[in-house]
């Protein structure tokens, strides 16, 4: 078995992933990376304090039982459609405070602008394709869910 040269990086989904545990950002690029990566894009997705004009004080996130399985096709279909990029994964479930990362994305390639678009796919498609559901908590005492329809 020969080793990928420069020219011919792996494709590899090397993690993809629902946890109730915190999330990682610099974990998700540094496992995307190596010696034929020129690119390394990336996302977080953050628990912000509004939505809608609204105060939000935290969100609550509820997955159906395949959720685990769903990211790893997403991620997987994401890898087959851009050819030589490296996937990491992960979103997150339960109770997240305000500045906590909900969702982390790191796509790798030898090139950026393939980095750039494998890594736009993946995020849209977990966020679409994925059975997670939020439930946001307002500061009036509110609720509202969000994604029912994912």
């Amino acid at each position: 078995m020969s080793t990928p040269g420069p020219l011919q990086a792996e494709t590899a989904v090397i993690a993809a992933f629902v946890t109730d545990a915190p999330l990682d950002h610099a974990r998700a690029v540094a496992a995307v990376q190596d010696e034929r990566t020129g690119a390394v894009v990336s996302f977080s997705g953050v628990i912000r304090d509004h939505d809608g004009g609204r105060s939000v004080t935290s969100l609550d996130y509820t997955c159906h039982p395949r959720a685990g399985a769903a990211i790893q096709e997403v991620a997987r279909s994401v890898a087959e459609q851009f050819p030589g990029v490296r996937i990491w994964a992960a979103h997150r479930v339960g109770h997240l405070a305000i500045g906590e990362s909900a969702l982390e994305a790191a796509v790798a390639s030898a090139h950026r602008k393939l980095a750039f678009a494998a890594c736009d796919a993946l995020v849209d498609r977990i966020k679409t394709e994925v059975p997670i559901w939020k439930e946001q908590l307002f500061t009036d005492g509110s609720t509202e869910w969000v994604g029912l329809d994912a």
